[in-house]
């Protein structure tokens, strides 16, 4: 079934911003469905915090445009309908994590479930202290449960983990899948790879402010079918030049589009390789790679 731009979580079509004589975006094209996560990615200073700018309506394009179900981003009813948190968190010192979520519900309008945003955000410990003395990582967590308060339908998540410690990352991986299987939408920026592989089912790489590679991860994977081939050799033994591999810590590793020829290769050729491991491309590296490959005259 085609989607209408009011059905689209997110249509921002030709997106661009100037800042002085720094063109930051010059042309960006997204599209997020409703029970979607995208991973926007991107180098530092590729445009990726200007993007996300513009479409949570904190800064208004040059040209192109977005919208959120319909509505102009920064609009008040895209407004109502999306929750964000933002890297820089900065809370009132005497506040406790009920008092601004209760403020923030009903803000929205909406009721405030704090039990449900305790369980799910590991609040239990924090809901009635002062934020005053908070570590990074309870901050962390008050401010990814606001971004939750007004049962949105998008949600922002500009480094969502930072500062979390390894179990509350999980549980927030396994609470951003419950809403996005639920019909959600998240736009994710992560410096952590795996976590956009855990959470999101599509991608988008900002380079020079153009999106440059855009998809749903499956199908990108489809496009380059790459193997890393991993294996040992006798200590002094060097591989031919033909294999291309190349020496990582104790192992040789080569990354391939057809490992069973290169397999039969190897052995046809009676190379001693032992411990042989065949693993997919990490998404970075896969991403690496596809640009090299796009790039290359």
């Amino acid at each position: 079934m085609t989607m209408t731009q009011s059905d689209l979580a997110i249509h921002a079509h030709g997106l661009a911003k100037r800042f002085g004589a720094v063109q930051a975006v010059s042309r960006i094209d997204l599209v997020v469905a409703p029970g979607e996560a995208l991973g926007l990615l991107g180098s530092n200073g590729a445009g990726k915090s200007t993007t996300l700018s513009m479409l949570m309506g904190l800064c208004a394009p040059d040209a192109g445009k977005a919208l959120v179900f319909g509505h102009p981003v920064g609009s008040p009813a895209a407004r109502r309908l999306t929750g964000a948190t933002p890297q820089a968190t900065d809370l009132p010192d005497q506040v406790t994590p009920r008092e601004i979520l209760t403020y923030a519900a009903l803000r929205y309008g909406v009721a405030p479930a704090i039990d449900r945003l305790t369980a799910d955000f590991g609040l239990d410990d924090l809901i009635d202290r002062r934020v005053a003395g908070f570590s990074g990582g309870q901050m962390r967590r008050v401010a990814l449960a606001l971004a939750f308060v007004g049962q949105p339908r998008l949600v922002f998540l500009d480094e969502p983990t930072s500062g979390l410690d390894s179990a509350a990352q999980q549980a927030f991986r396994v609470m951003a899948r419950s809403y996005v299987a639920q019909g959600g939408a998240l736009v994710l920026t992560s410096h952590h790879w795996d976590e956009i592989e855990a959470i999101c089912s599509s991608i988008a790489v900002i380079d020079r402010g153009e999106t440059v590679l855009a998809g749903r991860i499956d199908t990108i994977r489809d496009r380059a079918r790459i193997t890393r081939l991993g294996f040992d050799l006798p200590p002094g033994l060097v591989p031919p030049l033909w294999l291309g591999a190349r020496h990582d810590g104790a192992r040789w590793q080569v990354e391939t589009g057809d490992s069973d020829t290169l397999l039969r290769r190897m052995v046809t050729e009676a190379l001693p390789f032992a411990n042989l491991t065949l693993q997919p491309l990490e998404l970075k590296d896969l991403i690496h790679h596809l640009r090299h490959e796009e790039n290359r005259p």
